[in-house]
C-alpha cells in the first residue's frame, strides 16, 4: 500500500482539533418583545448540561429572525442581528433581551419547562434564536482558547464572504426543524459551525488585533515558525533553529515573535509542549518517560520541571487530578 506524503500541519487546525468540541442545542424558539433571558456563568451552566468538571463551555446564540441585545458584565450592549452568531467564550453570565423587559427568565427555568411559552416561529416581529453550547475537552494551555475575546460576533450571511458558515447554519436549522437536534448529523454540523465561526473570526481579525496567537498566525514568517513547533514538538527547537527556518536573524526573529505573538519564542515552545503532554496524559496510559520523549525532553525530571512551570503541578499529580 503506497504511503501518502505527510501533509503540513496548520497550527490553527491543530489547536482546534485539540479542543475535542462537542456541540449541544439548548434552545430553538422565538420570543416576541419584550423579553429577556439570563444565561448563567460557566460553573452553573456546566452543572445544567452535566458537562465534565474540567471542560470549558462556550455559549453561542444565532439569530434566525429579527435581533436582540447581548449584555455581558458592565460592557455596552452588543447588537446581534439577523444571521449573526454571538459566541461568549469567557464563561461569564450574560443577558439576552429585546424591548423594555424588567424581569429576565433564567435559562435554567426555560430548560426545566417553567419559562414563559415561546411565540410560534415565523411570527412577525419575534426574535427566532438557536442557542446552545460548545463543550471543549481542551487542555488549559490551548492557544486558540487564550486568543479569543470574551465575546465575538460574526455573520453567517448567505454571501461569498462566509459560504461555509452560512451553509452549515442553514443545514443545522433544517435538522432542528425536523426535530433531529440530537442526531448524528446535527452533532457534526455543530462541530463544523464552531470551527467555521472561529475561522471567520480569525480571518476578520488577522493582523489588526492586539499581539497574540492569531496575530502571529497572520504573519507569514511567524506562522511558518509556529507550524514547525506544531508539526514536531519533540525536536530540540531553539531561537536560532526556528529563525533559520524562516530566514530571519535570531535577534530579528525573537523580537518579531514577541511583538506579534505576545510571548517569547521558547515560552511558546514550552507552552505547546505542555499542551501536547496534557493531551497524552489525559487520553492515554503512557508512562511519564514516553510522554517526556514525545514532547522533547530527554528525562522525566526535566519534563516534570517544565510541566510544573506551566501548570503548577508535576505531570503525575496533574493526570491523577484530571481523572
Amino acid at each position: 500500500m503506497p504511503t501518502l506524503p505527510a501533509q503540513p500541519v496548520d497550527p490553527f487546525d491543530d489547536a482546534l482539533a485539540d479542543l475535542r468540541i462537542v456541540g449541544t442545542v439548548l434552545l430553538h424558539c422565538a420570543y416576541a418583545p419584550p423579553w429577556a433571558v439570563d444565561v448563567p456563568a460557566e460553573p452553573e451552566l456546566r452543572g445544567l448540561i452535566q458537562a465534565p468538571p474540567h471542560a470549558r463551555v462556550l455559549v453561542f446564540h444565532h439569530v434566525r429572525a429579527e435581533a436582540f441585545e447581548l449584555r455581558l458584565g458592565g460592557a455596552p450592549p452588543l447588537d446581534v442581528g439577523l444571521r449573526d452568531i454571538a459566541l461568549v467564550t469567557d464563561g461569564a453570565a450574560h443577558r439576552l433581551s429585546r424591548g423594555d423587559c424588567h424581569t429576565a427568565v433564567p435559562l435554567a427555568s426555560i430548560l426545566a419547562g417553567m419559562g414563559p411559552p415561546p411565540t410560534p416561529r415565523g411570527t412577525a416581529g419575534a426574535t427566532e434564536l438557536i442557542c446552545g453550547v460548545f463543550v471543549t475537552q481542551g487542555v488549559p494551555l490551548n492557544p486558540l482558547l487564550g486568543a479569543l475575546p470574551p465575546v465575538l460576533r460574526v455573520t453567517a450571511a448567505d454571501d461569498s464572504a462566509t459560504p461555509m458558515l452560512a451553509g452549515t447554519v442553514a443545514l443545522l436549522a433544517q435538522e432542528l426543524d425536523r426535530g433531529a437536534s440530537t442526531g448524528f448529523s446535527a452533532a457534526r454540523l455543530l462541530e463544523l459551525m464552531c470551527a467555521e465561526t472561529l475561522k471567520v473570526h480569525r480571518d476578520s481579525a488577522g493582523a489588526t488585533i492586539e499581539p497574540g496567537w492569531l496575530r502571529g498566525l497572520a504573519d507569514a514568517r511567524l506562522g511558518a515558525a509556529l507550524r514547525c513547533v506544531h508539526e514536531r514538538p519533540q525536536e530540540a527547537w531553539s531561537v536560532e533553529r526556528l529563525a533559520g527556518k524562516v530566514a530571519l536573524s535570531p535577534s530579528r526573529f525573537a523580537a518579531r515573535f514577541r511583538a506579534g505573538v505576545g510571548m517569547s519564542v521558547m515560552g511558546y515552545v514550552a507552552q505547546w509542549r505542555a499542551n501536547v503532554a496534557c493531551r497524552l496524559l489525559i487520553e492515554g496510559q503512557l508512562p511519564l518517560a514516553e510522554v517526556a520523549a514525545r514532547v522533547g525532553y530527554d528525562s522525566v525530571p526535566a519534563f516534570s520541571r517544565a510541566f510544573k512551570g506551566q501548570l503548577g503541578q508535576p505531570p503525575g499529580a496533574w493526570r491523577l487530578a484530571r481523572r
